[in-house]
């Protein structure tokens, strides 16, 4: 089985598992205090051999070395760095990240919320797409794909639950806003 093959499986199998415990039925079930912080720590631990893995295997070269790569693929990162910047800033990031209690669930749709609907997700796959323009490996192509499937079937499932909770304005919302491609 080849590598590349592997890191798309290892990205698809870390997505579901991430997807699956953030999951109103599962955190129902678990119905732990801390759950929040507990889901993002162990996303953390179980990301690091992922990435661990993907890039001390050797790659597959699919584009040459350039410097036009190397800017473009730089501002690609650059660029979603900065979009998660200011989506976090939309957030109560203490409560994101579960170190302090979620207050009830807001639809936040002002900001970078009123461009997108996803933003994290959004510069999640741009810092993906522009680490594979800069680097050209194989490796980097199959996490860049599989995180792109990945996140695109998340937001299929995440936007069922975020109907549930927030009924007709969210349906409202989605029809107003793209989900990942801003308007031009």
């Amino acid at each position: 089985m080849k590598i590349e093959i592997i890191i798309g499986i290892l990205w698809i199998v870390y997505g579901t598992l991430h997807s699956a415990l953030a999951s109103n039925e599962v955190k129902n079930k678990i119905s732990f205090p801390y759950y929040r912080l507990a889901y993002t720590i162990l996303s953390l631990v179980l990301m690091i051999p992922i990435l661990y893995f993907q890039l001390t295997t050797p790659s597959q070269l699919l584009m040459p070395a350039s410097t036009a790569n190397n800017i473009f693929g730089g501002l690609m990162i650059s660029l979603g760095v900065y979009m998660l910047f200011i989506s976090f800033k939309q957030y109560d990031l203490k409560a994101f990240l579960g170190i302090q209690a979620e207050a009830p669930a807001q639809l936040i749709t002002d900001g970078i919320m009123s461009v997108v609907r996803h933003p994290l997700y959004l510069s999640t796959l741009v810092i993906v797409w522009g680490v594979f323009g800069i680097t050209g490996t194989a490796n980097n192509l199959a996490m860049a794909l599989a995180l792109t499937a990945y996140i695109r079937i998340g937001i299929y499932f995440e936007e069922k639950k975020l109907v549930q909770i927030f009924g007709k304005t969210y349906e409202k919302y989605q029809k107003e806003v793209p989900m990942l491609i801003p308007k031009l």
